[in-house]
């Protein structure tokens, strides 16, 4: 979810006028979520460097598209076109403008200090970007710093300054990348494969040891994502059951792979409580466009799963504690 956010702003018009090259995207999106970089906060510092007679920000990335967030401080040290460095391509300085204020304070104090000695200010930059000393591949096609170098610039202000890039989140409540980073210490794929392997999970338990409680692949279907849903409308109380059932109901209609497609659904809801702040139709793409890793994740799971004590336990509860039973009739489980 969060590498489709930035790679649907890098696309081709949008890499060409953030002066990005192809071969560097990937580097530059890693880069991004290594610092947890606020897209929000980036378009604002985007769209400040855009003004003036420049093209607008939404002709490039969508009409329509809401300013949620004031540019950040540092951005206005380059709103005058003349004041940015030649070398620093207008996604860094988005990006990082606190960034490439530092090196420039950097700059002034190494020269006043050693009497306007550039060449030694070189070979001491040169060491804040990791470069080697002949510079050889140091720009790329545009005449850019490379996206590795810039990486290692930002390591060398968060080193000195001991500080996190202005621009990245800082709101825990906002936090995009907080359920990348949990499923990374799962060691799952991603939050995609996530629900659809505990979505199958629960489905397979439910068929195996109460199938005969179910009338049809419908109920059956609307029980497994209940399940995987159960913190949301359990806890949280952010869904009716009613939704996953109308859900089921919908995809219960298309017959083939109803599953697979149950669950894409599913994740759209779950998904876009998770990241309310999205377009529901950009989390829609974003699920669609993961079907097919979706579809390996269920099949993995029809052939590898025979019981876990957590799946296990939460599908016994829910069929058999008088709590749930509202919830079972609504179903239409069998008691």
């Amino acid at each position: 979810m969060i590498r489709k956010i930035w790679e649907n702003i890098f696309n081709e018009e949008g890499g060409e006028l953030l002066e990005s090259p192809k071969e560097d995207i990937e580097q530059i999106i890693d880069l991004f979520i290594a610092n947890k970089i606020d897209p929000q906060i980036f378009f604002s510092n985007l769209e400040t460097l855009l003004q003036g007679g420049m093209p607008s920000i939404n002709d490039f990335f969508g009409a329509g598209r809401k300013k949620e967030h004031k540019p950040t401080e540092s951005i206005s040290h380059f709103t005058f076109v003349a004041n940015r460095p030649l070398g620093t391509p207008l996604w860094f300085l988005a990006a990082y403008p606190d960034v490439v204020v530092w090196l420039d304070e950097q700059t002034k104090e190494y020269i006043k200090l050693h009497s306007r000695d550039y060449d030694g200010w070189g070979i001491e930059m040169t060491k804040l970007f990791g470069a080697k000393e002949d510079r050889e591949d140091f720009e790329n096609s545009k005449g850019k710093v490379r996206p590795k170098y810039l990486k290692n610039l930002v390591q060398s202000y968060k080193d000195a300054t001991r500080k996190e890039p202005e621009t990245a989140i800082k709101n825990s409540g906002d936090d995009i990348y907080a359920g990348a980073e949990f499923l990374k210490m799962l060691g799952t794929e991603s939050n995609f494969t996530f629900i659809a392997e505990n979505t199958t999970k629960y489905y397979l338990e439910l068929s195996k040891n109460y199938g005969d409680k179910f009338d049809d692949k419908l109920s059956l279907l609307a029980t497994a994502g209940i399940l995987d849903a159960q913190v949301y409308i359990f806890m949280q109380q952010k869904i009716n059951p009613v939704e996953i059932l109308d859900i089921a109901k919908k995809v219960s209609e298309i017959g083939k792979e109803s599953l697979v497609n149950f669950i894409i659904d599913l994740e759209v809801k779950l998904l876009g409580i998770d990241t309310s702040n999205m377009n529901i139709g950009d989390i829609k793409e974003a699920c669609e466009g993961q079907r097919q890793n979706i579809e390996k994740a269920v099949q993995k799971v029809k052939d590898e799963y025979t019981s876990e004590p957590r799946f296990a336990s939460d599908v016994a509860n829910f069929m058999k504690l008088p709590q749930f039973k509202p919830v079972r009739e609504l179903i239409g489980i069998k008691e």
